[in-house]
Protein backbone atom coordinates (compact mmCIF):
# COMPACT_ATOMS: atom_id res chain seq x y z
CA UNK A 1 0.00 0.00 0.00
CA UNK A 2 2.61 2.79 0.87
CA UNK A 3 5.76 2.67 -1.42
CA UNK A 4 9.15 2.89 0.00
CA UNK A 5 11.16 2.75 -3.42
CA UNK A 6 13.10 6.09 -2.82
CA UNK A 7 14.29 4.69 0.60
CA UNK A 8 12.90 8.12 1.98
CA UNK A 9 9.40 9.45 2.80
CA UNK A 10 6.18 7.33 2.50
CA UNK A 11 4.10 8.08 -0.42
CA UNK A 12 0.97 6.21 -0.83
CA UNK A 13 0.42 4.35 -4.05
CA UNK A 14 -1.82 4.64 -6.62
CA UNK A 15 -4.44 1.67 -5.53
CA UNK A 16 -4.25 2.92 -2.34
CA UNK A 17 -7.57 3.47 -0.66
CA UNK A 18 -5.78 6.41 1.27
CA UNK A 19 -6.37 8.03 -2.21
CA UNK A 20 -10.76 8.03 -1.29
CA UNK A 21 -9.92 10.31 1.78
CA UNK A 22 -7.88 12.89 -0.20
CA UNK A 23 -10.33 13.26 -2.57
CA UNK A 24 -13.09 14.13 0.05
CA UNK A 25 -10.80 16.21 1.90
CA UNK A 26 -9.86 17.84 -1.60
CA UNK A 27 -13.27 17.98 -2.29
CA UNK A 28 -14.63 19.91 0.83
CA UNK A 29 -10.85 22.30 0.57
CA UNK A 30 -12.04 23.12 -2.84
CA UNK A 31 -15.72 24.14 -1.09
CA UNK A 32 -13.97 26.38 1.48
CA UNK A 33 -12.18 27.83 -1.05
CA UNK A 34 -14.60 28.82 -3.59
CA UNK A 35 -18.36 29.15 -1.33
CA UNK A 36 -17.09 32.56 0.23
CA UNK A 37 -16.86 34.10 -2.93
CA UNK A 38 -20.19 33.19 -4.29
CA UNK A 39 -23.01 35.47 -3.56
CA UNK A 40 -26.23 33.79 -4.55
CA UNK A 41 -27.57 30.41 -4.11
CA UNK A 42 -27.97 30.17 -8.22
CA UNK A 43 -23.93 30.51 -7.94
CA UNK A 44 -22.85 27.69 -5.29
CA UNK A 45 -25.13 25.64 -6.74
CA UNK A 46 -22.94 25.97 -10.22
CA UNK A 47 -19.79 25.86 -8.03
CA UNK A 48 -20.75 22.66 -6.57
CA UNK A 49 -21.01 20.70 -10.02
CA UNK A 50 -16.82 21.22 -10.27
CA UNK A 51 -16.40 18.25 -8.16
CA UNK A 52 -18.96 16.16 -9.55
CA UNK A 53 -18.16 16.78 -13.19
CA UNK A 54 -14.58 16.25 -12.39
CA UNK A 55 -15.28 13.10 -10.40
CA UNK A 56 -17.58 12.00 -13.66
CA UNK A 57 -14.99 12.84 -15.71
CA UNK A 58 -12.12 10.34 -14.21
CA UNK A 59 -15.06 7.91 -14.03
CA UNK A 60 -15.75 7.90 -17.85
CA UNK A 61 -12.19 8.17 -18.37
CA UNK A 62 -11.90 4.79 -16.46
CA UNK A 63 -14.41 3.38 -18.09
CA UNK A 64 -13.40 3.76 -21.34
CA UNK A 65 -9.85 2.76 -21.13
CA UNK A 66 -10.47 0.17 -18.51
CA UNK A 67 -8.69 1.51 -15.68
CA UNK A 68 -9.10 1.15 -12.07
CA UNK A 69 -10.95 4.40 -10.44
CA UNK A 70 -9.08 4.58 -7.76
CA UNK A 71 -5.43 4.37 -9.88
CA UNK A 72 -7.08 8.00 -11.16
CA UNK A 73 -8.49 9.66 -7.94
CA UNK A 74 -4.74 11.88 -8.03
CA UNK A 75 -5.63 13.28 -11.16
CA UNK A 76 -9.25 14.16 -9.47
CA UNK A 77 -6.98 15.09 -5.69
CA UNK A 78 -4.76 17.74 -8.39
CA UNK A 79 -7.00 19.26 -10.36
CA UNK A 80 -9.74 20.02 -7.77
CA UNK A 81 -6.96 21.35 -5.47
CA UNK A 82 -5.26 23.08 -8.18
CA UNK A 83 -8.75 25.38 -8.74
CA UNK A 84 -8.98 25.75 -4.95
CA UNK A 85 -5.66 27.25 -4.28
CA UNK A 86 -6.37 29.37 -7.30
CA UNK A 87 -9.07 30.77 -5.47
CA UNK A 88 -7.27 31.41 -1.86
CA UNK A 89 -6.47 34.74 -0.54
CA UNK A 90 -9.13 36.24 -3.23
CA UNK A 91 -12.93 35.84 -1.98
CA UNK A 92 -13.07 39.57 -1.96
CA UNK A 93 -12.46 40.36 -5.34
CA UNK A 94 -14.49 36.69 -6.34
CA UNK A 95 -17.30 38.46 -4.34
CA UNK A 96 -16.99 41.57 -6.14
CA UNK A 97 -17.47 39.65 -9.45
CA UNK A 98 -19.63 37.51 -8.63
CA UNK A 99 -21.95 40.19 -7.86
CA UNK A 100 -21.35 41.93 -11.23
CA UNK A 101 -21.95 38.49 -12.86
CA UNK A 102 -25.57 38.09 -11.06
CA UNK A 103 -26.42 41.60 -11.93
CA UNK A 104 -24.39 41.54 -15.58
CA UNK A 105 -26.08 37.84 -16.75
CA UNK A 106 -25.24 38.31 -20.64
CA UNK A 107 -21.97 40.94 -20.64
CA UNK A 108 -18.88 38.95 -21.80
CA UNK A 109 -16.44 38.67 -18.18
CA UNK A 110 -13.39 40.95 -19.83
CA UNK A 111 -16.16 43.93 -18.88
CA UNK A 112 -16.59 43.18 -15.25
CA UNK A 113 -14.34 44.06 -12.31
CA UNK A 114 -10.37 42.79 -12.55
CA UNK A 115 -10.28 38.50 -11.69
CA UNK A 116 -6.93 38.31 -10.46
CA UNK A 117 -7.80 34.96 -9.18
CA UNK A 118 -7.88 33.52 -13.03
CA UNK A 119 -4.16 34.44 -13.08
CA UNK A 120 -3.10 32.46 -10.02
CA UNK A 121 -5.44 29.20 -10.95
CA UNK A 122 -3.51 29.69 -14.57
CA UNK A 123 -0.13 28.85 -12.68
CA UNK A 124 -1.71 26.89 -9.76
CA UNK A 125 -3.95 24.35 -11.55
CA UNK A 126 -0.54 23.14 -13.86
CA UNK A 127 1.78 23.44 -11.11
CA UNK A 128 -0.74 21.16 -9.48
CA UNK A 129 -1.53 18.83 -12.34
CA UNK A 130 2.27 18.63 -13.35
CA UNK A 131 2.83 17.53 -9.48
CA UNK A 132 0.33 14.65 -10.55
CA UNK A 133 1.61 13.97 -13.94
CA UNK A 134 5.29 13.50 -12.16
CA UNK A 135 3.57 11.30 -9.24
CA UNK A 136 1.50 8.78 -11.80
CA UNK A 137 4.79 8.39 -13.86
CA UNK A 138 7.13 7.51 -10.44
CA UNK A 139 4.98 5.55 -8.42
Amino acid sequence: MISTADGGGSVPERSSPLWWLWAAISAVLFFAAMFPGMVNRRQMIWVSCGPVAGFLAIAAYSAKYDQPLHDLLPVYCGTVLGIALGAVGHGKAMRVFMAWRAENPGKPDDEGPDAPWMLQMALTLPVCLGGVIWYMNTY
